[in-house]
């Protein structure tokens, strides 16, 4: 996201690489800018930008109807690819291009605010946030700091998870990017040029097979991959790189064609706005859906010029001086929103819309104050910017790593709730004991608790380690061992294929492993099928999440949801032809937020007893039904962590769970003796 209005370099330079005379293509490209290192400004698409950062602000305060506003960041990347293209392609067809030249631009645009906002950020961070939330900020901000967040909100969370509107940095991942595509594109541009290749087939070729990545991962139900990562949005980039390719060819055919000029301008509008009031939050993104956003981008920045009716309106002064500000308000509308959700909970339209123009305050301020100065050529020397963004980087990068390290602080509150805290924990062995990917760990080297006499296997996904460790420490009274078989995220998916890597083939060796040790007498089956069949609830309380099942993606969801069960009972049949008793867990109540909310900021409600008996009750039934089998009995966590109204996330100074879906070891154990007293155990 760059200020098309200084688009030229800041300090000469020498050009690092010796360009034939001869590249067409490249001189057409830059034949449309008047000055050899710079492009001509165009406040038209400051006001696209505007509508880009508008939707995008107003999707995150949850206003309606822009439920679709997060393709804002779409537009961005449309309009980053055009201007930053067409400044490379303009130095490069004058034998002037310096990557020296092209990094101090980047620097000078998007370091100053951006360490300003983190900066900012960090004082209310610590103020205010939970040490679960602290850590995760720390983590987001050494991320946010190398230009990695991307990769870091791909591995941690989803961007449309109800806890989203908590973290303050979540929105850096489209800055890492833009900054990860621009490492490559520039190297791209210029080995063309040296083979006097015309770069529009092979931009075009990349293009399609990034598109053709995006469609395919959306496909195979890689959403977060699909969502932050390079190879999946670089298409959205090239699409603005094929404008700055052919715009000096259009404008060369333009005025003979007013009326096709103004129809591509509508259709562009129109590709832009549907979407922005039409697409939710459970829209696949991106996806098929976003061809028409990225096309009407660049229809926009094709064929509007500040004379046409739309070009008049996105070149109106309020229109520009959003889009000049634009950079700033992204930077700051998430961490504004962030900290008011965390410090206000639930607030009224008349706090939103304050928040707000308290966003386009600060934006103003920063742009003037920061953004501005640093931009202007010969304010600062490339040698000082280098040096300080690089001091900086290690001083905020050093910075968000300490706070993961400190594991966010918790010395900040008092010992009573530290005490609590500290019950809030996972199992010991949940690390090393627990397999996940195409490398995981084998079954035959999986963990045995407590002796050699294991005549007990917990088999399941991640909800069955903490009752593994538990019922292990149960079994150790008696005698008897137990060997924890657990794979991440990983659906009973025996007669069927499961889209995460490792889980379908971990599983047919686990249930193979059990059948065949005849040591192994009772077998404990944990997963969380509510989750895969009908979607994460934490997005919707007090709704109930109607999701598609997050496995085959293919096939129409009542299907699938009759596949999964179909998969399960086999596993279950099995286990009991090969003479094993068979204990399935009925599903854990999940909570509505992280546990650390109740431990620290004093939230006391759960979920209602209603909502979980609603939430489960096709799970619950088809449950109870292959509990009739002989030979299989039903556990119910339900009883250990509910009573009649409701579903409590502490009881008796102890937290129940260590997130908002996984029992603690010390959930685990209430669960394990509440069984025992009700002499369901053998």
């Amino acid at each position: 996201m760059i200020d098309n209005s200084q688009t030229g370099p800041f300090s000469g330079s020498e050009p690092e690489f010796d360009l034939p005379d001869d590249a067409p293509a490249f001189e057409r490209a830059a034949s449309a800018f008047p000055h050899a290192h710079g492009i001509s400004y165009r406040p038209e698409i400051d006001g696209l930008r505007a509508v880009a950062v508008g939707s995008v602000i107003l999707y995150h305060a949850a206003l309606w109807p822009f439920t679709g506003g997060y393709v804002g960041v779409d537009i961005f990347f449309v309009i980053s690819g055009y201007l930053i293209s067409s400044i490379i392609l303009s130095d490069i067809s004058s034998k002037g291009f310096s990557f020296a030249t092209f990094y101090e631009r980047r620097i000078r645009r998007i370091f100053p605010a951006l360490f300003l906002v983190i900066a900012c950020s960090l004082v209310p961070a610590l103020l205010l946030f939970t040490p679960l939330q602290l850590r995760e900020f720390g983590q987001a901000l050494a991320a946010t700091t190398l230009f990695a967040s991307n990769i870091y909100f791909w591995l941690k969370a989803g961007y449309f998870s109800a806890d989203t509107q908590n973290n303050a940095l979540i929105h850096m991942w489209s800055l890492s990017v833009e900054e990860q595509f621009y490492i490559a594109f520039p190297l791209l541009l210029i080995a063309l040029y040296r083979l006097r290749i015309r770069p529009a087939l092979p931009v075009g070729v990349l293009l399609l097979a990034s598109l053709a990545w995006c469609l395919h991962w959306q496909a195979s139900g890689n959403a977060m991959a699909n969502f932050f990562l390079v190879p999946s949005r670089a298409w959205e980039l090239m699409t603005g790189t094929l404008v700055a390719l052919y715009r000096p060819r259009w404008l060369t055919i333009a005025p003979a064609l007013p009326g096709l000029a103004v129809g591509m301008e509508l259709v562009g509008a129109a590709l832009i706005l549907m979407p922005i009031f039409t697409l939710t939050a459970a829209s696949d993104w991106p996806g098929l859906a976003t061809i028409p956003v990225v096309a009407g981008a660049a229809l926009l920045m094709l064929a509007t010029r500040t004379t046409s009716p739309l070009g008049r309106i996105l070149a109106s002064t309020p229109m520009v001086w959003i889009g000049l500000v634009s950079y700033s308000a992204y930077l700051w509308h998430q961490p504004v929103f962030a900290f008011a959700h965390v410090g206000l909970g639930a607030f009224s339209a008349s706090v939103t819309a304050g928040l707000i123009l308290l966003t386009f305050a600060l934006a103003w301020t920063s742009w003037r104050f920061v953004e501005r100065p640093f931009r202007t050529p010969g304010g600062f020397s490339r040698r000082w910017l280098f040096g300080a963004a690089a001091l900086l980087t290690v001083i905020f990068g050093g910075s968000g790593l300490a706070l993961h390290q400190a594991r966010g602080l918790p010395q900040r509150f008092d010992a009573q709730t530290r005490a609590l805290w500290s019950t809030a924990a996972a199992s010991p062995m949940r690390e090393r004991c627990h397999a996940e990917g195409i490398d995981y760990l084998k079954p035959a080297q999986a963990c045995r608790y407590y002796g050699s006499h294991v005549t007990w296997a917990a088999l399941g996904d991640s909800h069955t380690i903490e009752i593994a460790q538990a019922l292990a420490e149960d079994l150790r009274t008696r005698g008897q061992g137990l060997v924890q078989l657990t794979f991440s995220g990983c659906q009973p998916a025996l007669t069927f294929t499961s889209e995460n890597p490792g889980c379908s083939a971990w599983l047919h060796e686990a249930v193979k492993l059990v059948e065949q040790d005849v040591a192994i007498r009772d077998v404990l089956l944990v997963f969380r099928h509510a989750f895969y069949l009908h979607g994460d609830q934490t997005r919707t309380y007090p709704a109930l999440p109607d999701d598609s099942p997050n496995f085959l993606h293919n096939l129409p969801p009542e299907r699938a949801r009759a596949l999964y069960w179909n998969s399960f009972q086999t596993v279950v049949r099995r286990l009991l032809a090969a003479g094993k008793r068979v204990h399935i867990v009925a599903p854990v109540p999940e909570l509505p937020v992280s546990i650390d909310r109740y431990v620290f900021r004093g939230a006391t409600a759960g979920i209602t007893r209603d909502f979980y008996d609603r939430r489960n009750a096709d799970v619950l039934k088809n449950l109870r039904s292959i509990a009739r089998l002989p030979g299989v009995t039903l556990l119910d966590p339900a009883a250990a962590v509910c009573d009649a109204s409701s579903c409590h996330p502490v009881i008796g100074g102890q937290a129940l769970y260590f997130d908002d879906n996984h029992l603690s070891v010390a959930g685990a154990r209430r669960f394990v003796a509440s069984q025992r007293r009700a002499g369901v155990l053998p």
